[in-house]
């Protein structure tokens, strides 16, 4: 008798970890369409998975993750979406529960309306076949995290080409014009993959032997000290013969990128810093944020390879002279 409680006791927790709603419409003889969402709810926030079915086209899957817990009656999520092999950052979605959580009416960006999903569908289930199982979705751990400092404020990068750059090394990967060590390189390490769009030629991204590795320090309870969470190489386009009080230009730029490596997610953080020569307490540098993504279970030429989900950027004040906001006095 123990073990039958104790079995059920198992399985009711299992039940209230997740939330599935959907809905079917039958729009002709061979046609339907339809939605579904699998939502997942553990310690650390929550994370979802929707599909939207058209059996003529355009069937499109969101990720979808976030803080959050069982008991909100709303909740915004930021997105991945992903199309025919295409990934791209979809903005946030807003869940709102309705009627004690019996339906769910979800809003964002890329959707053309609200969608209104009812729990427990089981038209939905059967035609759109069992829903993602939570290991299967992906996610960006950066979503998770609550912040405890100053929060910087980023736009969205608008400069033109670093996606055509991102394909042209795709491209030099696919038909292995690269050498094999350095194809090894870009597919596993997408700091390189930051440092290739960064360069104007290409040249110093194609080998870690023009890079230093990069460790970020930072300024705290009155010391300096190394960020552990913080991984990547630094470049200099000047020798360090250089004389830094001469350069009153700032001609001269060191790169710094590197990865947060306290996110275990699928989505990696690449942060890139680009300092000029600055000779008083009002230095700022130019900062990026890039998010990229490695599916590595497609086949390449269905969409494999890094993507490139965001990338914003911004002005920050060197840390070590004091931080704060520009103009950083």
């Amino acid at each position: 008798m123990t073990k039958f409680l104790f079995f059920i006791h198992l399985s009711t927790l299992s039940l209230f970890s997740q939330e599935y709603y959907g809905i079917m419409e039958n729009i002709g003889k061979i046609s339907e369409n339809g939605a579904d969402i699998i939502i997942y709810h553990d310690n650390k926030g929550v994370r979802a998975y929707m599909h939207i079915y058209d059996n003529r086209y355009d069937n499109t899957s969101f990720y979808l993750f976030g803080r959050g817990n069982k008991n909100d009656k709303s909740l915004q999520l930021q997105s991945l979406i992903t199309s025919e092999g295409v990934y791209w950052d979809g903005g946030i979605y807003t869940l709102e529960f309705l009627d004690d959580r019996k339906r769910v009416f979800i809003d964002g960006g890329r959707l053309a309306n609200p969608i209104v999903l009812f729990k427990n569908n089981k038209d939905s289930r059967r035609i759109l076949g069992e829903p993602l199982k939570k290991e299967d979705i992906i996610v960006d751990e950066s979503a998770f995290e609550v912040n405890q400092g100053r929060e910087l404020k980023l736009s969205e990068y608008e400069k033109p080409g670093f996606k055509k750059q991102l394909a042209s090394l795709e491209n030099l990967i696919y038909t292995k014009k690269l050498s094999a060590k350095a194809i090894e390189s870009f597919e596993s390490n997408p700091i390189l993959v930051a440092t290739f769009l960064f360069s104007e030629n290409g040249f110093f991204s194609l080998s870690t032997s023009t890079l230093k590795k990069y460790e970020k320090n930072i300024y705290k309870d009155g010391n300096y000290m190394i960020d552990p969470n913080f991984k990547g190489y630094t470049y200099k386009t000047c020798g360090d013969d250089y004389d830094p009080e001469e350069d009153y230009e700032g001609k001269c730029k060191t790169l710094n990128f590197y990865r947060n490596t306290s996110h275990s997610g699928d989505i990696v953080l690449i942060e890139v810093e680009i300092h000029s020569t600055c000779l008083d307490d009002s230095c700022s540098h130019e900062y990026h944020q890039l998010r990229l993504f490695n599916n590595s279970k497609v086949d390449r030429n269905y969409g494999g390879g890094w993507h490139l989900i965001s990338h914003k950027s911004g002005v920050r004040c060197d840390e070590l002279r004091g931080g704060g906001s520009p103009p950083c006095l």
